[in-house]
């Protein structure tokens, strides 16, 4: 398979992996192995839709103006759209206070 320069590449930030270990241990812990899967699996057609369609994050006042967010089930993935690059900044679920994670 070879690589489409007009599809981005997607990266993660050490919080976006820390973001998502959390998500695999409570979901783990909370409904077992089965829903792990199923929620990881959307969780990766989130990413897939992202580095496709670059575009389709919406803006919020309450993270860097930089960044987009696309809701996925019950989460948000935060991310940064630049040159050739997409850029997994945080997965954080959708009731939690989005600023308080970019306050510095």
């Amino acid at each position: 398979m070879t690589k489409n320069p007009q599809i981005p590449l997607v990266e993660f930030s050490p919080e976006a992996r820390n973001d998502n270990a959390d998500i695999r241990g409570y979901t783990l812990n909370e409904s077992g192995e089965k829903q792990v899967d199923t929620y990881l699996s959307k969780l990766a057609e989130g990413f897939q839709r992202i580095r496709v369609m670059p575009g389709i994050g919406r803006r919020h006042a309450a993270i860097p103006d930089d960044l987009l967010r696309v809701k996925v089930d019950q989460h948000y993935l935060v991310y940064q759209h630049a040159a050739a690059q997409i850029y997994i900044v945080r997965i954080l679920f959708t009731r939690s206070k989005l600023g308080r994670y970019f306050e510095e």
